[in-house]
């Protein structure tokens, strides 16, 4: 018997098998069709404060210090409320606040699709990340490790991203951008976004004032300076953002434990500071106000009183925010504890150690300028003009023009 008539029953089982197989088809990148006016890389240094580098000095943080000369910065970058991780990076990415893009905290409970905690899906965005506005316009966008960023958003997705995973180092990410602007123009990304470690853990493990912060911010610096070689040399432009500040912990909350002591069923679920109370029966909502209310340092609100952070099928059914300094804490063994030696964040971001930084340098960039504050919400529509696109629709920000040139 030949070769081929012993596969052809094998590939008619295959195929029958194929037929009936109900694969989804996966999204591919639409093609990149229209130059940028440059190539943009965005950095998101993770809890990196808003005075880190000018507390560390000239010595310790020359490349912050070069930018501050020969490029831009906002002496605080404004994040939205709360001022955790996953909801500023959303805001960061799609130029509207949590209760647009929907992603509410850290850890919250959709009532159709179930919890989110720390997810890398970005279909769980509510309004479309910079990476597939780009895309979509016809701009190749390369996203790396930026929270919430993996897979399609509505059937597209960018040209370059990867599932997170945290043995992966900023150095490594350094090279990873370095390559990619060494390319030639015809497939260098006209829009790079990667999400850093920073100091964030730094900060939550020791506080703010610490040496290892200190440490950290020198050599973040010194990556820094890498890219900066590499973007002058690109003729690109890069911006240095951050998510969030960091402030001491003064005490620690267990709200569980509180609604568990009433008898009533329900979770909690928190990040820092805020919380959110998802009830099993809505009948015993005034109940849980009234017990919630006797924590100390806490206070209690219904959703509508917090109209910019209000979400349709996510916010909780009671919404918990601490005091400045105090935080939720589920594994706390009492009710509430005493100071920690750590940090934390998530308080109201006029909070003044909750800011954020916002550097820009060089292509495109105004020369010395020095901005008083910006807010998250305008990072996506500056990033745009320095690409030449016109921002997502509904974006609630605007252009930061004294920065550019």
């Amino acid at each position: 018997m030949t070769r081929v008539s012993l596969l052809l029953p094998l590939l008619v089982f295959l195929l029958l098998g194929l037929a009936g197989c109900r694969c989804p088809t996966p999204a591919t990148p639409a093609a990149p069709s229209r130059r940028p006016l440059r190539t943009v890389v965005v950095i998101s240094l993770d809890g990196f404060r808003h005075d880190y580098a000018e507390r560390a000095g000239a010595s310790a943080a020359p490349t912050f210090a070069r930018i501050e000369r020969e490029g831009a910065r906002a002496k605080r970058l404004i994040p939205p409320f709360p001022s955790q991780t996953f909801a500023s990076h959303a805001t960061l990415a799609t130029g509207v606040r949590p209760a647009k893009h929907g992603i509410l905290n850290n850890s919250f409970r959709d009532r159709r699709r179930g919890r989110y905690r720390q997810e890398d899906d970005v279909s769980w965005y509510d309004a479309p990340p910079l990476w597939i506005h780009a895309q979509r316009l016809g701009l190749r966008s390369h996203v790396y490790h930026w929270p919430s960023s993996s897979g399609a958003w509505h059937g597209t997705e960018p040209a370059f991203w990867r599932l997170f995973n945290r043995h992966v180092r900023d150095d490594e990410k350094v090279g990873a951008i370095i390559d990619w602007l060494r390319r030639p123009a015809a497939t260098r990304p006209a829009l790079i976004m990667s999400y850093f470690f920073g100091c964030d853990r730094e900060g939550h493990d020791h506080g703010p004032d610490s040496p290892e912060v200190a440490r950290c911010v020198r050599e973040t610096d010194k990556r820094v300076a890498r890219l900066v070689s590499a973007v002058s040399a690109a003729h690109a432009a890069l911006v240095i953002v951050s998510d969030h500040g960091m402030t001491k912990t003064l005490g620690e909350i267990n709200a569980q434990r509180a609604l568990d002591a009433a008898g009533i069923r329900g979770e909690v679920l928190s990040a820092g500071p805020i919380g959110h109370v998802y009830l099993d029966a809505r009948a015993d909502l005034e109940r849980a106000r009234v017990a919630l209310a006797k924590l100390p340092h806490l206070a209690v609100r219904l959703p509508d009183a917090l109209p910019r952070y209000q979400h349709p099928t996510r916010s909780g059914d009671l919404v918990l925010v601490a005091e400045a300094g105090y935080r939720l804490q589920p594994k706390l063994a009492g009710l509430s504890g005493g100071p920690t030696a750590g940090g934390h964040h998530g308080h109201d971001p006029n909070h003044p150690h909750m800011p954020g930084v916002f550097y820009l340098f060089g292509d495109g960039v105004a020369r010395g300028a020095k901005i008083a504050s910006a807010r998250a919400i305008d990072v996506v529509p500056t990033v745009c003009k320095l690409l030449g696109i016109a921002p997502p629709t509904g974006a609630e920000g605007k252009v930061i023009e004294a920065a550019l040139r």
